[in-house]
């Protein structure tokens, strides 16, 4: 497929999380990497609300990694120190730091348009915020010519102040503070999804009655 061809950069609310896929990522890939996170996502906000699972992120990666590249263990907290940068700038340069500009690009794309979509941006932090707490996932794909995705997945967990309306655009200080920041790039085994797990996540979240995916316009 040549560069005039290939699909365009595309976007997406999952939940809590934000994923973008760069120029390249096919139709079909990009339905099954929606359809994994928003699995893992589901099984991972339902475990914590029935209080099951007190730890969201190693209940989301453990889900997420048995559906495409299992053996990985997830990635250790981040140190940081004092930022004037907004959390949603933080999370780009985190991301451009392990993945590539590329990812950082399209992911920092993919928050201004979130931003933009009121109706996302509230169905988004409808699910991310709960009481002083907010947690958010930002993870940019990118085809590989093997048929993997290098997918790049950050986690931030935030303390607030108060219930914030655009929180992800706050500079990190006393109203807004990160605490816990997890980032990774993996490798998504496409075929082994489609052929092992996609019939099962697919009838999970259509038993959601929540909506799980909405596309944003980039």
């Amino acid at each position: 497929m040549s560069k005039f061809n290939q699909p365009a950069a595309s976007a997406s609310v999952v939940h809590s999380s934000l994923m973008s896929f760069l120029p390249g990522v096919s139709p079909q890939a990009r339905d099954d990497l929606l359809l994994a996170n928003a699995f893992a996502q589901q099984v991972a906000w339902g475990d914590l609300d029935e209080g099951l699972e007190p730890d969201w992120f190693r209940n989301y990666w453990r889900n997420l990694a048995a559906l495409g590249f299992d053996g990985k263990l997830a990635p250790a907290s981040r140190k940081f120190g004092p930022d004037r940068q907004t959390l949603a700038e933080r999370a780009v340069a985190q991301v451009e730091q392990l993945g590539s500009p590329a990812h950082g690009a399209v992911a920092e794309q993919s928050l201004q348009a979130l931003r933009n979509d009121r109706q996302s941006l509230s169905a988004f932090e409808s699910r991310a915020l709960a009481k002083d707490k907010a947690r958010f996932q930002l993870l940019p794909c990118a085809q590989q010519p093997n048929g993997f995705i290098d997918l790049v997945i950050l986690h931030m967990e935030m303390s607030l102040r108060h219930s914030t309306s655009g929180f992800l655009y706050l500079e990190s200080k006393q109203e807004v503070q990160v605490v816990d920041m997890r980032v990774e790039v993996i490798h998504f085994n496409l075929q082994g999804f489609r052929e092992d797990y996609r019939k099962r996540a697919e009838a999970s979240v259509a038993r959601s009655s929540q909506r799980a995916i909405r596309d944003l316009l980039l």
